[in-house]
């Protein structure tokens, strides 16, 4: 392999999750609108048109983010010795890698929302709006929802990496 081959890689990773996390943030920015001129629409709006070119960027021309940050200069040689690990072999790892960033990213959003919904069950005042905009704490179902799904995805590709991989490998050879 050689060290242009593991650039694209890591930064078609990075483009995968660029990807997910920007469709599952996307939801609950769009569930929520005050009317089609309000300006939280033309935020989500913005932020979908930016993660997705990011996204797109990085997953189809991460040739020229590598010849624009010079990635491929500075090494003593032009190969890496990666032993035995093959294609499928990095797609796995692609595929752990994607699972812990979504679990680990989303795990203390998670348990933040938990734990506001249940002081908001157990208090006998409910979340004090005023202590809430003070602390930035709020309960918001969307966002709640949306990181359990993210944690859920990461568990279930984290638990199925090797069925996922397969799947995905056989299509592409059956393609090429």
């Amino acid at each position: 392999m050689t060290k242009t081959d593991l650039f694209r890689v890591i930064i078609k990773i990075f483009g995968i999750y660029c990807f997910i996390d920007a469709i599952f943030q996307m939801i609950p920015n769009l569930s929520y609108s005050g009317g089609f001129y309000s300006i939280s629409l033309k935020v989500s709006l913005i932020f979908i048109l930016v993660t997705g070119l990011i996204a797109y960027f990085l997953l189809f021309h991460t040739d020229r983010i590598i010849k624009f940050l010079r990635l491929d200069r500075g090494f003593d040689s032009d190969n890496i010795d990666i032993g035995s690990l093959k294609n499928d072999g990095l797609f796995k790892f692609a595929l752990i890698f994607i699972g812990l960033l979504l679990v680990v990213d989303n795990i203390p959003q998670f348990l933040n929302f938990c734990y506001l919904a249940f002081k908001k069950q157990v208090s006998s005042t409910g979340l004090d709006e005023v202590d809430g905009f003070m602390l930035e704490q709020q309960l918001d179902y969307n966002w709640w929802i949306v990181s359990a799904l993210n944690v859920l995805m990461g568990i279930i590709i984290l638990t199925n990496y090797r069925r996922i991989a397969n799947l995905f490998l056989k299509k592409e050879k059956n393609v090429g």
